[in-house]
């Protein structure tokens, strides 16, 4: 096998003559189990690796790309996982099946619509900051993706796979063709906006696909996030529909050194905290939240309605967000959370 740029991802390839791309297999690392993804027929000595390592899954992520999955499952005592409209179709009946939504081993399941099975999926690590697709995207030309060109409905193929630009992830490693390493945002974008006739740039709040944060704390792991702005392909803003439902909280209290931050409360009427007091607000408000002290805020939601409001804020990489509660601070370009205090002489530690 040989070891991507992608950490603790290893893939082994197969080149197709017919079609001028390699075929693609995937093993990835995680502490409760390895997983390996549209499994090629192994040679001997990696037959050897994926036993020595064990696999705890192998995922088929769509019908056609079942391949040598029973094999490998026979051999190495892993199940065999696929999503719940796939699974039955393929040759051997998954031993699990999975919904868009679920994690499975690390990874958060991503699925399409209007491709050419009715159940296909891909995986999304974003501390990995990667994504895995069977064949949904070509990897053709190298560095370029494209569209598979055999798929049931191709505006509802393009609309769907924009859940893979919402990931807005570095990595993607495809199925089939040459894997995308540093740009796949970029990437998936360009696919899209290929697309003629279709308005890949527009969603309506309706249409939004919500998600928890199961890992945080209550009360904020409770709250809803639909990401928008990336979905869209925006660069220089970024929006986002917050759902917040009674008792729930959206992010600790907080401000921006460069990003600057507006609220337009679509329903409910949430409650928000400011340097000038505590307020009740209601549909129709637009909050503004410079970037300065002045811009603090914390938002949640302690009536019965839900609360929803649309988020957008001027992107900036150069950022650092204050959290004056617990007096800490992240550097945003670098993910750096450290304390404000205590102040350090700038020669502190130098020789």
């Amino acid at each position: 096998m040989r070891q991507t740029v992608v950490s603790g991802v290893w893939s082994w390839s197969q080149w197709q003559p017919d079609r001028g791309l390699d075929f693609n297999s995937f093993f990835a690392e995680h502490p409760d189990g390895n997983l390996v993804v549209d499994p090629l027929e192994p040679d001997e000595e990696t037959l050897a690796e994926l036993r020595s390592r064990g696999v705890a899954a192998v995922l088929v992520t769509n019908r056609d790309h079942e391949r040598a999955s029973a094999a490998l499952a026979a051999a190495t005592g892993a199940p065999v996982v696929a999503s719940a409209l796939d699974g039955p179709l393929l040759a051997r009946r998954p031993d699990r099946t999975v919904e868009p939504g679920e994690f499975l081993l690390g990874w958060r399941v991503v699925g399409f619509e209007g491709l050419k099975t009715p159940g296909e999926i891909a995986l999304v690590d974003r501390g990995r900051n990667a994504a895995i697709v069977g064949d949904a995207l070509w990897g053709k030309p190298a560095g370029a993706l494209t569209i598979m060109p055999k798929v049931a409905d191709v505006d509802r193929a393009a609309l769907s796979l924009r859940a893979l630009r919402a990931a807005h992830v570095d990595h993607l490693l495809v199925g089939d063709g040459a894997c995308v390493f540093g740009n796949a945002f970029d990437a998936i974008g360009a696919a899209l906006d290929a697309r003629d006739g279709i308005l890949v740039n527009r969603v309506n709040m309706d249409e939004l696909q919500y998600a928890r944060f199961p890992g945080d704390p209550a009360p904020f792991g409770r709250s809803e996030m639909a990401e928008i702005g990336w979905l869209l392909g925006s660069r220089k803003l970024s929006y986002a529909s917050g759902r917040m439902r009674l008792g729930d909280h959206y992010c600790p209290y907080h401000w921006h050194t460069a990003e600057e931050e507006l609220f337009v409360v679509m329903a409910g009427t949430p409650t928000l905290r400011t340097p000038r007091g505590t307020f009740a607000l209601r549909p129709g408000d637009i909050v503004a939240f410079p970037a300065h002290a002045g811009g603090a805020h914390r938002i949640w939601n302690d009536a019965e309605q839900d609360a929803d409001v649309l988020m957008i804020a001027s992107a900036d990489p150069g950022d650092v967000c204050y959290y004056p509660d617990s007096r800490k601070f992240v550097v945003e370009a670098t993910g750096t959370l450290v304390r404000d205090h205590p102040q350090l002489d700038y020669f502190e530690g130098e020789t």
